[in-house]
């Protein structure tokens, strides 16, 4: 089964991007082979800080759930929570079975190259914007994630037979994946760059695999900082365009622009909270709302293009209440935790995981505030089915768990 799971997880990076709904196989092959799980009597030992992981998921599931039960909400409103459930089994698989640390590292790097280069060709044909098989923000945010995730292997790559090898290819895994982001032009997921490497450096810090972060670093950053001077790039012109739509919005109320029509929604979603505090109006809720407001010209007819409020936090609160907000909160905060727990305690070879995992939640966080980021399918099952890879490779590091097989 160590054979199916490195297969999965590999395959679950290598086309995340690249291919349509590439980043549902290897989850899938991942549940899939959790039914095996009784056949084979695998004993885990699992600990507390397992069951808090699968608390918070079951929660975030559980809270989505009463919602849409008391709004009255249609099927398809259960599809995307039901994932953060289904990535439970592929936990429990990945923690009897953990893949091997060569299929991770590789396919996060082929995902990441990849996701830069399909970015690049898709400039190149004449596409304003990069947008993959998805849509520019989602594209920009995954193909980041996968980039950063690359620097945090790099220590585990220094101690490999092969270890320059494996980390000019981490290396040029976070450079593309990052590149990728770039060409989307999609600025919400620039903002958590900065952060990511901070986090990364604060996690690196005074250990011998410093140089090897500081090296990726000045890479990544010396990317960005020539495509932000190239013009045909359009990097220098989607940051200068935020600043003038922001000045235009606050100066004439101008919400026909791309910040405009952000402020205008958080402007609506701040308005309506209030009104139903708890558990929130709904989604059919929000927008019969929202349509209301644009009929009194309270707010910009803009926001009805929108299903969302292009805010996790205030779509949360919005849609499902303070008992949304705080399972949206939960679901970040609490890896973030015990993956941080793990940075400073955990074995030294589980730390490049536990260090994915924060740079993971890091993200998330950041890109939670200026999208809606887990009312995609393909936000869900990268955030989900990610935390399950990263946290059960590094638990497999640890003395007292095991999977006793019959």
């Amino acid at each position: 089964m160590t054979r199916y799971t490195s297969f999965a997880v590999f395959l679950f990076s290598a086309i995340a991007l690249v291919v349509p709904s590439g980043f549902s196989f290897g989850p899938l092959l991942l549940v899939a082979g959790a039914l095996v799980l009784p056949w084979h009597r695998a004993k885990l030992d699992l600990q507390k800080q397992d069951y808090a992981l699968i608390a918070v998921l079951v929660s975030y599931f559980l809270v989505f759930v009463l919602a849409n039960l008391i709004h009255h909400a249609p099927g398809r409103e259960y599809d995307a929570p039901l994932r953060f459930v289904l990535a439970i089994p592929a936990l429990l698989l990945l923690l009897a079975f953990p893949p091997r640390a060569a299929a991770f590292w590789s396919g996060l790097a082929v995902g990441a190259i990849s996701s830069g280069l399909f970015a690049a060709w898709q400039i190149l044909t004449g596409i304003s914007r990069a947008e993959g098989h998805t849509n520019p923000i989602q594209y920009g945010n995954i193909s980041l994630v996968l980039g950063v995730l690359c620097l945090a292997g790099l220590t585990w790559a220094a101690n490999q037979p092969r270890a320059r090898l494996w980390s000019i290819l981490l290396v040029i895994g976070a450079g593309l994946g990052i590149l990728g982001s770039l060409f989307t032009g999609s600025r919400g997921s620039w903002i958590s760059l900065p952060f990511c490497l901070f986090a990364l450096y604060k996690c690196y810090g005074g250990n011998v695999g410093k140089r090897f972060v500081v090296a990726g670093t000045i890479v990544v950053v010396s990317i960005f900082a020539m495509l932000y001077a190239l013009p045909s790039t359009g990097v220098k012109s989607r940051v200068d365009s935020a600043v003038a739509e922001t000045q235009e919005y606050f100066k004439s109320g101008n919400s026909n622009t791309s910040s405009g029509a952000r402020l205008e929604m958080w402007r609506m979603g701040l308005m309506i909270a209030p009104e139903h505090p708890w558990i929130g109006w709904g989604k059919a809720g929000y927008m019969q709302r929202d349509a209301e407001l644009i009929r009194a010209g309270a707010v910009g007819s803009i926001t009805s293009e929108h299903s969302h409020l292009h805010n996790e936090y205030l779509d949360a609160l919005v849609k499902r209440g303070a008992l949304g907000l705080a399972a949206t909160l939960a679901i970040f905060l609490i890896p973030l935790v015990l993956f941080s727990r793990r940075v400073r305690h955990a074995n030294p070879q589980a730390r490049p995981y536990a260090i994915g995992g924060v740079l993971l939640c890091v993200s998330y966080i950041l890109f939670g505030l200026t999208q809606a980021f887990l009312t995609h399918n393909n936000g869900v099952m990268i955030l989900v089915f990610m935390l399950a890879v990263l946290w059960a490779m590094s638990r497999s590091f640890d003395r007292n768990v095991s999977a006793i097989l019959a």
